[in-house]
Parts: C-alpha cells; structure tokens; sequence
C-alpha cells in the first residue's frame, strides 16, 4: 500500500484546531479498503494518490477544540479523468458508514438525478467489492439509496426537483459536477442551515469545472 511522503496539515488551520493523526489515519484506511471500479484498476484497493490523500487529511484529520471537524465545506476542482467520482463516492460511504453518525443523511446532488446517479453507481459497485460493507449495507438500485444498517444511515441521490423540498437533517452532501448548476437553489437548500442539526456536517463539492466565465 502506498503512503503519502510527507504530509503538512493546511496552512488554514485555525489557531485553536489541531491536527489529529488518528482521525486522518481511519478516514484514509478506510477508503483505502474500498477498490476501484471502472477501466484498468478496477477491482483493485484504491490507493489515494498525494494530492487525494492530502485532501482527505486535511478534511477528517484539523479538528476543533471539541473534537469536531474545522472543515465543513469541501470545494475541488480537478481536471476530467482524475478519477473525480470514485473519490466522491468513497466520501460518500465513509460519511454514511464510517463516521459514526447515527441516522446520518447523506446526498447525491447534480445538475439531474442521472449525473448524480453516477457517483451513486460508483459508490454501489464499491459495497458489493468490500465483503466487510456488503454484510452491513444494502443497496435499494430503484430508490438510488444505499443503507447502513449499524447506524441506520443512509446515502441518497436527489432529484432535480429537491430544492422545493425542506426539512433535510443533512450529516453529508456529495455535490458532482457544480459548475453545471442552472441555479443556486439546490446548492442554497443543501447548504444553508440543513445541517445545523449535526455536529460536524460536511459539503463535499467536486467539479471539472467548464468553459464559461460568465
């Protein structure tokens, strides 16, 4: 298994947070446990690559004064074929089955449910690859929802509709592709106050980014 060189905590870290080495380990050791599943790696562990791994470091690893992340929004901008949605699709499991939220919400967004379905797709084939998840999870392909049963967790795509729906108790959200958004009313209805209810919610926000500088 490969391990990053040399890892320095964000130079973003506030005063009062500290950087927890055996948060970050769990957080990496658990995607690490999980396989690819598309082209010529698939089926093998997934390994982060250094600019991932510091990602995830930094995510689950700068912690509060209480023990909580300092970090509750995520915005990643990475070229096509970086591997984009497996990485997505790792957070999304390690938020609904590896943090230790009991009935965690957490959801698949895009600019349409069958963007969105893509990570979720991703995240699914990653389950079935894992002996020690598929025990604990199952997959609803229909309802494109997966759910942890030791937590009663769940990991769900949303419609294009779900900005007009409320009361979202959100404990993660997976937002692909963003820069494809028509508007900010999904974005502002995931974002603002959903999560106020948890102690440590985190907006994962993945893109390629387009041509429009509008």
């Amino acid at each position: 298994m490969r391990k990053l060189k040399k890892y320095t905590p964000t130079p973003f870290m506030a005063k009062r947070s500290h950087y927890d080495k055996a948060l970050a380990d769990y957080a990496v050791s658990f995607i690490q446990c999980l396989c690819h599943t598309k082209g010529t790696w698939a089926g093998k562990p997934f390994e982060l690559i250094d600019w991932q791994e510091r990602i995830i470091r930094d995510l689950f690893g700068v912690v509060k004064e209480n023990g909580y992340r300092q970090f509750n929004t995520a915005y990643i901008e990475i070229p096509k074929k970086m591997g984009k949605s497996e990485l997505a699709a790792a957070v999304a499991l390690l938020l609904t089955c590896g943090d230790g939220e009991e009935r965690a919400e957490v959801y698949g967004c895009a600019a349409d449910r069958q963007q969105a379905s893509i990570v979720f797709e991703v995240a699914a084939d990653m389950v079935k690859m894992c002996p020690a998840l598929s025990k604990r999870v199952k997959i609803l392909a229909s309802q494109k929802r997966i759910v942890y049963h030791s937590t009663n967790s769940f990991y769900q795509v949303l419609s294009a509709e779900a900005y007009s729906k409320h009361g979202f108790n959100i404990h993660g959200v997976v937002f692909d592709e963003l820069h494809t958004q028509p508007n900010r009313k999904l974005f502002d209805v995931m974002t603002k106050g959903s999560g106020d209810a948890r102690m440590q919610p985190l907006y994962f926000l993945i893109t390629t980014a387009g041509t429009d500088t509008r």
